[in-house]
Formats: structure tokens, C-alpha cells, sequence
């Protein structure tokens, strides 16, 4: 089993990583503005025992190196708290819905005040009621916003998001036309769900949303009246929805040989290509922009990890060190000001968190946002032309 246990109490903080990951201390939740129940009936002054949830056991090398990942960065997290005391304590799901709820129902049964994770949406879901009937919030790693709840917060980047930071940048930049170009199928009707109610939200302007077929011959065949569709309609910035493992590369270059000029219309991206240097290295999507963690301080994360255990971390690692760490935070506004640490108002302070990439903070829907840096493709890299805002002056979603 790899239910051991991680505590590590009263450690060295890293002043370089203190102040790259600080908590974001303003707007605290003040005592009339907290709910009861969840997680208010401990002594924040005492080791707080916290669950982590992971998918390991399961059998599968992909998701043990997963699992080692996360429970490093939120070991590292515990390491780098300040008056705060966690017991962290791991439980495997095996990335399953029955294995997140018998792995909730353990670390119930075992003390656990608050749970971070599992990573999947699957074994969220299994985890979800159990964590319910026990009165726990749990910090779902997952970025499936369609299990976060009312006592289920998600930590993962979400399509929600992305998209909004892809808008607002565009409409900064004079663009207001959006046109939404998917892969047909759920994960691209999503995408495309996602960025149009960013478009209107923002007030923008929506002038066309077009599918195609995820294939080198339905993209051939879609391109011509897709770019019809673009140009007739006056689109300036087209929301690509798709990735570099998928047709991205092949809908950017078949939209710009079918007449969507590269003088008029920047491509957006709705997935990171900065994980294919073949895809920064194409002419059409020169120019393009996407939104991803900030450089700078993700790159510090990593770095320390790294030198800490031997290995890059998984790219999904940072959303462990962001719970640990945001729990650390609550516990610490518990112990100074006497609110309930893990309550609804607490978990949801205006001000946020500062995690790995960039500051984000959770909403009363269960969703999260976080704040982006925007990628803009130059010379075939992926140069930074906005960083991502260090808190957050207004609620922008």
C-alpha cells in the first residue's frame, strides 16, 4: 500500500521559493463571513492531518510515474510551508472511481480534515460523496468542470479558463471578431463551448464556429468553407481549439492556403504547442498566440524539484504543490485571524493563491481561475509577450 505517511513538520522554508510562491495574502475572509461545517472542527494549531489522493497501485508505468510526481511536489509543498502544520498522508485510487472512493473513505476513517486530490475526474466522482457525507472539502486536481460542486474544488486549468485569457488578451489587441475552428467529438465541442461564452462574456463578437473532421482528408476537405466562412464574416482572431498532437499544425495551414490571411487574422490556441517544436516551426501559425503557466516562476518550481529528487517533475505535478500549498494558507489565516480554515468563504477569498504558474483562486461554483501568461510564436519559438498578473485586482470571470 502506499498509504504511508509524509509527515514533515516545522521545515527550512526556501526563501527564493517564498518569494516566487507566496500565499496571496489580501482581501482575508474575516469570522462573519465564514459557513460552518467542513473542516471548522479542529484545532489549526495542532498538525492538521490532510489526505492526499493519487493514482497509483493501479498497474500502469504512465500513471505510477504520475503518482511519484504529485507526491513529491506536495511533499516539497509541506517543506515550504510557513505557520502551518500538515500530517500528509497518501492513498492510492489506482485512477478508478471505486478506487477514489474506498481511498476517501480510508483517509476518513483515518482523520483527514481536508482532501487534495485525486487527479482524475473518474476517481473525483467516487471520492466526491463520501467526502460529502464526512463534512470535507476536497481539491480535486482534475480540470473536468463538470465535477466540481459544492464541496468539490478543482485545481486543474480548465477550457473556461484558456479561454477567457485568449479573449481578453485579443480584444487588448484591437481584435473583437472571434471565430471558434474545432475537431468534432466532445473534447472539441468543449473547447468551442468554452471559448464562445468567453466571446460573449467579454463582449465580443462571435462571427463564425465551424467543425471539422479530426483527419488529414476531412480537414482537406472541411478547409475551403471553413476559410469562406472566416472571411465572409470578417473574423480577425480564430480560436483553434485543437493541439499539436491532434490536426492543429494541418487546420492552421490548410485555413492560410485557403485565403485567411496571415496580415488579418491571428490564430489563438486553445491547447499548449509550445510541447512541439514542429508545430512552432510552421509558417502558418507565425504569429499565433496561446496562454500557458508563466515561465518564470513554473521554471523555478521545476528547477527545485529537480535538484530535490533527481527528476523532471510531470507537467501535472504543480497542481499538488498548489493544494498543499493553498491548504497550508487557510491553516495559516486559521491560526492568525480564527476563522474556520476550510470553509466556503475561506476556500474561496477573492485574493487567491499563488501557485507554481501564476496566482488563482477558486470560485463558488467549484471552478477555479488562474491567471496565464500568453505565448506569441516568433522565429519558430515560443516567446512570452504578456506575463501572467501577479493577483487579482478584479473578478473577471
Amino acid at each position: 500500500m502506499l498509504s504511508k505517511n509524509f509527515s514533515r513538520r516545522n521545515a527550512i522554508r526556501s526563501i527564493a521559493v517564498a518569494a516566487a510562491m507566496g500565499v496571496l495574502s489580501a482581501c482575508a475572509p474575516t469570522p462573519g463571513q465564514q459557513s460552518s461545517g467542513f473542516g471548522g472542527d479542529f484545532d489549526p494549531n495542532q498538525p492538521v492531518k490532510v489526505a492526499l489522493l493519487v493514482p497509483s497501485e493501479s498497474g500502469d508505468p504512465g500513471r505510477e510515474l504520475i503518482a511519484r510526481s504529485l507526491i513529491n511536489a506536495a511533499n516539497l509543498a509541506v517543506s515550504d510551508l510557513r505557520n502551518a502544520d500538515i500530517d500528509l498522508t497518501v492513498y492510492p485510487t489506482y485512477g478508478t472511481s471505486g478506487g477514489g472512493s474506498a481511498a476517501a473513505s480510508q483517509a476518513v476513517a483515518e482523520g483527514a480534515k481536508i482532501i487534495v486530490g485525486p487527479l482524475f475526474s473518474t476517481a473525483t466522482s467516487g471520492a466526491e460523496p463520501v467526502a460529502a457525507g464526512a463534512g470535507l472539502k476536497l481539491l480535486s486536481m482534475s480540470n473536468n468542470i463538470e465535477v466540481a460542486s459544492n464541496n468539490v474544488y478543482i485545481l486543474g486549468n480548465t477550457f473556461a479558463n484558456t479561454a477567457d485569457s485568449l479573449v481578453a488578451y485579443a480584444m487588448s489587441r484591437g481584435l473583437r471578431n472571434f471565430g471558434v475552428v474545432y475537431p468534432e467529438g466532445l473534447e472539441g465541442e468543449t473547447a468551442r463551448n468554452a471559448a464562445s461564452s468567453a466571446i460573449q462574456r467579454r463582449g465580443a463578437t462571435l462571427v463564425a464556429s465551424e467543425p471539422y473532421s479530426l483527419s488529414v482528408e476531412g480537414i482537406n476537405s472541411s478547409a475551403p468553407s471553413i476559410a469562406s466562412s472566416l472571411n465572409s464574416n470578417g473574423a480577425n482572431a480564430v480560436i483553434l481549439t485543437d493541439g499539436p498532437t491532434g490536426g492543429l499544425g494541418y487546420i492552421g495551414d490548410a485555413l492560410r492556403d485557403n485565403g485567411v490571411d496571415h496580415a488579418q487574422v491571428q490564430y489563438l490556441g486553445m491547447q499548449r504547442w509550445d510541447v512541439s517544436a514542429e508545430t512552432l516551426a510552421l509558417p502558418s501559425m507565425q504569429g499565433g498566440a496561446f496562454a500557458a503557466p508563466d515561465p518564470g516562476l513554473l521554471g523555478a518550481f521545476q528547477a527545485r524539484y529537480t535538484s530535490t529528487f533527481g527528476e523532471s517533475p510531470h507537467e501535472v505535478a504543480g497542481l499538488a504543490y498548489d493544494g498543499i500549498a493553498a491548504v497550508g494558507a487557510l491553516i495559516s489565516e486559521a491560526r492568525s485571524s480564527g476563522v474556520a480554515a476550510f470553509s466556503d468563504a475561506a476556500i474561496t477569498q477573492p485574493s487567491g493563491f499563488a501557485g507554481v504558474g501564476g496566482a488563482f483562486r477558486f470560485l463558488p461554483d467549484g471552478t477555479s481561475q488562474r491567471n496565464l501568461a500568453i505565448y506569441e510564436v516568433q522565429g519558430a519559438q515560443a516567446v512570452v509577450v504578456q506575463r501572467a498578473a501577479g493577483g487579482f485586482g478584479t473578478f473577471a470571470n
